[in-house]
């Protein structure tokens, strides 16, 4: 019967509440207590006004392991090398060592994921890392030159956007510019940059923190391929999921569940006061709203066959987001000291954590000691009252030469604490060797204690030999456990079909390859010696493989390949890792073939010397056939020549034609062109002259209109007062008749 949605949900809930209270529970607990004491925080014990000194055995012992065990594995360029199964393999097992040492140490950052790794285990007891493909998107700016207007249409529709573009005449080999025959104008062309986005899968390795990875409690290896659960817990927004292509609601993201932060590692690390860093970032913005991201590696029967299969889930608390079957876990981890038959170890805390404490006790104890032995306290003597008999202000002053009023001899006296601190320093010694044997970290192979006994170089390399084992067990876990996984891993992802071909750099020559056409699984073997030891040791121990190689040439018991491998482990101890600019590998270069027999010798002789006769013959002829072809191969070169230069004599005539018929039709069209201008400027000249003449008789015609006019205004007006004079007259003459009358009739 198949599993529906439900069930498979409750399944993973039980298994990440079971993996999650162990990780977080009491392993949490046990790798708080390491990151606090690497980081020598106080126990808690302390009381104020007493020494306070934290001792730095945990960190001192990270430390000084972390470089052998980077050395180890970066000291070479083929940290792992890949072993062909059949014999048809040997090519793509070469390739793929090359190309999976380059994505990890040149693609990522392979320095940095080892740190990480390493020192996080070597701290809190396991590490995490993963390893996934992105797709990764780069904007490439490419320069173009002398491109004309129908290229660069061109290039912007197949690459993308043209960034400038400057345009300049276009010039021939001579430095002349180039002329446009249609048009006779400079041909233009553009230089400039154009932008194209380039999208390529990549192989992304990661080391994250332990306290994320959540592991099957009953698995009881390392190894995580066959780990019935496993998984990484990650904070996303809900960008961050939405750019994964998952559809989802903040409020789903936020209800994902919560972590207890004031218990994570990364908090333990900033814990420099007493206060916690609030890390409470909430906010409204629904696009950056957070919450956790469950990436589960889980076996499951989905299909109700009765088999159970690897699933790849991705899930919120209550909300499945995609569940695909898939045939790996991506996952490593390893811890410094194996525990058996558990997948978590042992750390260097666990190896010194108790003897940091004790160192510290003691430490603390000594400095208190030696504090009161030069700090005494003092006795006052009083009377029967509890009266003193010295003035307690003048006690209290400690300045240098002050007075003491006293009113008797003995009423001041020192309560002497004796100096037994010198017991302390064989304690101190103990402890210190106790340190050692437990990690192997020795003053003496550090080369830091002047008075072993094993002051000599001999005994120096029995030292530091058996101080180093230790810490090659250490890098013998962390190849099988961690690196071997990690480089499978990639090697997996590199060969599943969609991965573009891989350039790169390789021994001073750049190379090609691709990883389709390579198996997707070799034997694996890793170099996890080569780093460590004395290098003066190994130096000589290889000189003497090669001595005894050359020994050997002249019996075949080794070849120039034998020499060749020892010569380059030479040179790579020795600090080296571009050993192609010392040495020349053999193989590539072509040798001579082996010399054949004497009677096949004088044979080939006589054939020689009746083949040299016959090509002297042939040869003697070929010179004759030679200088007639040469004579014929002149006569028809020189007419060649001939037709060539009148073809040219031609065509210069026909350009210098051209040319001048272009000159003379471009003389007659400025011809034209000048003469329609004085047409057109005397046209011009006329039309003014004629309209000034029509202005100035329209001027004269007022002027005489205005005069007539003032004129009949004039005798208007003379007659209007003509005529007022003559009524005035009549007017005065029919008075004076009327006045006659009137006298008369009187």
């Amino acid at each position: 019967m198949k599993m529906d949605e439900d069930e498979l949900l409750d399944i993973l809930r039980r298994k990440e509440d079971a993996a999650s209270g162990y990780v977080w529970g009491q392993l949490g607990s046990e790798r708080e207590t390491a990151m606090r004491e690497f980081h020598r925080q106080p126990y808690g014990t302390e009381q104020e006004g007493w020494s306070q000194i934290v001792a730095s055995d945990v960190r001192d012992t990270v430390e000084w392991v972390l470089p052998s065990l980077l050395k180890t594995f970066t000291a070479t360029d083929k940290a792992v090398e890949f072993e062909p199964t059949q014999a048809n393999d040997v090519q793509g097992a070469e390739q793929a060592t090359d190309a999976c040492n380059y994505v990890f140490f040149k693609q990522n950052n392979g320095f940095l994921v080892l740190y990480n790794a390493i020192k996080d285990a070597l701290i809190i007891r396991n590490c995490a890392v993963t390893w996934r493909k992105e797709s990764k998107e780069t904007v490439v700016s490419v320069p173009f030159k002398g491109a004309s207007a129908e290229m660069l249409a061109m290039l912007t529709a197949e690459h993308g956007e043209i960034s400038e573009a400057t345009p300049a005449p276009a010039m021939d080999p001579q430095g002349q510019p180039i002329i446009d025959m249609m048009t006779g104008q400079p041909v233009v062309s553009y230089s400039g940059r154009i932008k194209r986005t380039e999208k390529k899968k990549i192989i992304k390795v990661e080391a994250f923190s332990p306290e994320d990875l959540l592991v099957d409690r009953e698995w009881t290896s390392p190894l995580l391929a066959e780990c019935p659960y496993v998984a990484r817990h990650m904070r996303v927004t809900t960008s961050d999921l939405r750019q994964m292509g998952y559809k989802v609601d903040a409020e789903d993201l936020r209800a994902s569940g919560e972590r207890n932060t004031a218990a994570t590692l990364i908090n333990v690390g900033l814990m420099a006061s007493e206060e916690l860093i609030d890390l409470d970032d909430s906010t409204t913005d629904d696009a950056m709203a957070e919450g956790w991201l469950r990436v589960e590696y889980v076996l499951v029967d989905m299909d109700g066959d009765g088999i159970a299969e690897r699933r790849c889930i991705h899930r919120l608390h209550e909300k499945i987001l995609s569940n695909e079957e898939c045939a790996d876990v991506p996952f490593a981890t390893f811890s410094p000291r194996m525990n058996t038959h558990r997948w978590d170890g042992e750390s260097m805390h666990d190896a010194v954590g108790d003897l940091q404490r004790l160192h510290s006790e003691i430490l603390n104890q000594t400095l208190d000691n030696l504090k009161l032995t030069n700090n005494p306290r003092t006795k006052l003597l009083t009377d029967a009252n509890g009266s003193p008999y010295a003035n307690i202000d003048d006690l209290l002053d400690s300045r240098i030469g002050g007075i003491i009023r006293m009113q008797r001899a003995d009423a001041v006296t020192e309560q002497v604490t004796p100096f037994s601190a010198a017991a302390s320093f064989p304690m101190l010694e103990y402890i210190q060797g106790m340190r050692e044997n437990r990690t192997g970290v020795s003053r003496t192979s550090q080369g830091m204690n002047p008075d072993s006994l094993n002051n000599t170089a001999t005994g120096r390399q029995i030292d530091q030999t058996a101080s180093q084992q230790p810490t090659e067990l250490i890098a013998r876990i962390i190849a099988e456990c961690l690196l071997k996984p990690i480089m499978q891993g990639i090697l997996k992802l590199l060969t599943e079909g969609d991965m573009d071909k891989l350039a790169f750099r390789l021994r001073g020559e750049f190379v090609e390859m691709d990883p389709s056409e390579w198996r997707d699984s070799y034997d694996m073997s890793i170099n996890v010696g080569l780093g460590g030891g004395d290098t003066q040791a190994k130096a000589a121990s290889l000189q003497n493989v090669y001595q005894l190689q050359q020994a050997g040439l002249q019996m075949g018991m080794a070849t120039p390949k034998h020499l060749y491998h020892t010569a380059a482990k030479i040179v790579e101890n020795a600090g080296f890792k571009d050993v192609q600019n010392f040495l020349q590998d053999p193989s590539t270069v072509q040798q001579p073939p082996p010399q054949p027999p004497i009677e096949l010798q004088l044979e080939q002789m006589k054939q020689q010397g009746k083949q040299q006769g016959d090509a002297q013959k042939m040869q003697a002829q070929a010179q004759a056939d030679q200088q007639r072809l040469a004579m014929e191969d002149q006569q028809h070169q020189r007419e060649m020549q001939r037709d060539i230069e009148a073809e040219r004599n031609k065509q210069e005539m026909q350009a210098r034609d051209t040319q001048h018929t272009a000159q003379m039709e471009a003389q007659k069209a400025q011809f034209q062109a000048q003469l329609d201008q004085d047409r057109h400027n005397a046209e011009m000249n006329h039309s003014t002259q004629m309209e000034q003449m029509r202005l100035a008789n329209a001027r004269e015609i007022a002027e005489m209109n205005n005069a007539r006019a003032i004129q009949v205004a004039q005798i208007s007006a003379q007659q209007a007062v003509t005529l007022a004079d003559m009524t005035a007259q009549q007017a005065a003459a029919a008075e004076l008749t009327e006045d006659f009358n009137e006298s008369e009739s009187a």
